[in-house]
């Protein structure tokens, strides 16, 4: 009888021994795999979301908003052909792994650096918690949802970033430069001029790109900016000068600017201006 009593917890002591093994072996795995996600995420390595996301992988956004599979992989891909923003770095810290049979539940701090794509752009850092949900299928571990959260910034963090976009801008249409509008310009882009017209941000690009237009000087004064959360109302004095189809002008007026924060970095979204008689 003692024999097997020893026999029994000898076996229980080799199968809790083999469990552990077992766990600590997934457990690396599952660390490594989201280790292998930060890097995907700054190379835009599309054949790795397209191998670890599960086909029923769901995303939950800091803005309340949920993406699917074929949304995000559709997302790196547009990214990958036209860049919109550049991602400097992404990194994981604290990470924590909890198993429950073939279920495990990731947790950690994210940090991104991010900037716009001018070469002067400036970088601007995130950071939040996510958490992630892992299931073993068919020997591989694929993930299925995550949800993450982002540190609100303060007016005094986003300022420096929202002045640059506003100097960029400038910048676009004194040199009528045509990619940087398309990168300063929201897709629902909307200007309202002093003549009450409305253009979207096609129109507009080609307004400002049109071989009838000629400026010569293009200045901006007396730049004020409020922000609320990830919404900027700026306003200022501008006042323009040169020649349309021949014929030499000067303006001088108002304007009212919203921008919006989105992907680290600052879009226009609206603009209206009125002139000083």
């Amino acid at each position: 009888m003692k024999n097997f009593t020893k026999l029994v917890t000898l076996f229980s002591v080799v199968v809790f021994s083999t469990f552990l093994h077992s766990q600590k072996n997934d457990i690396d795995m599952l660390l490594k795999l989201n280790a292998d996600f930060d890097k995907a995420s700054l190379s835009g390595d599309l054949p790795f979301f397209e191998n670890a996301l599960a086909p029923d992988f769901v995303s939950y956004h800091p803005d309340g908003s949920k993406v699917t599979r074929a949304e995000v992989l559709e997302r790196i891909r547009k990214e990958k052909e036209k860049p919109s923003y550049k991602l400097l770095s992404v990194k994981s810290d604290d990470v924590k792994v909890k198993m429950d049979g073939n279920l495990a539940y990731v947790t950690g701090l994210w940090n991104a650096s991010t900037s716009g794509l001018e070469a002067d752009a400036a970088p601007h850092n995130d950071t939040g918690f996510y958490s992630a949900m892992f299931e073993k299928r068919d020997g591989k571990w694929m993930i299925v949802s995550d949800h993450s959260t982002e540190k609100t910034h303060t007016s005094d963090e986003l300022m420096p970033s929202l002045k640059q976009a506003s100097d960029n801008y400038d910048k676009a249409i004194s040199t009528q430069d045509a990619r940087m509008f398309d990168s300063l310009l929201s897709a629902e882009f909307t200007s309202v001029n002093e003549n009450g017209k409305i253009r979207n941000k096609a129109e507009e690009i080609a307004q400002i790109k049109s071989a009838d237009l000629k400026l010569t000087s293009v200045k901006s004064e007396d730049k004020k900016f409020r922000i609320h959360r990830s919404t900027a109302v700026e306003t200022g004095v501008f006042t323009v000068s040169g020649t349309y189809k021949g014929k030499a002008f000067t303006d001088k007026g108002r304007y009212t600017s919203t921008w919006f924060y989105s992907n680290g970095k600052w879009q226009l979204a609206s603009d209206h201006t009125s002139l000083i008689k």
